[in-house]
């Protein structure tokens, strides 16, 4: 599956972007750092918060996901790309 991924200007998450011929476009948000999504969300757990993922998990430990991804159909690529382009000309103003 050919994926390109642009980087985050903060280096904490990055968008990666892949695809397969005829099947499916997906939309990717990636640690920078390899670390785990949970781990850059919850820096410093409080007890209680450690305690909410021991009940969750059943033993204190969270998947290791570092990556969520989304699947678009051409429609909603389409979508994504008309909304991505209004949003950069109101942020940058319109490419000549």
């Amino acid at each position: 599956m050919p994926k390109e991924t642009i980087n985050d200007q903060a280096a904490m998450y990055d968008l990666t972007v892949g695809w397969s011929a005829g099947q499916y476009v997906q939309l990717g948000i990636t640690t920078a750092d390899g670390r785990a999504i949970i781990d850059k969300l919850i820096e410093k757990p409080s007890d209680e918060t450690r305690r909410t993922i021991d009940q969750l998990t059943g033993n204190g430990t969270v998947a290791a996901f570092t990556s969520l991804w989304g699947t678009l159909d051409r429609e909603g690529c389409n979508r994504a790309i008309r909304v991505l382009r209004r949003a950069r000309d109101q942020a940058f103003g319109r490419d000549e």
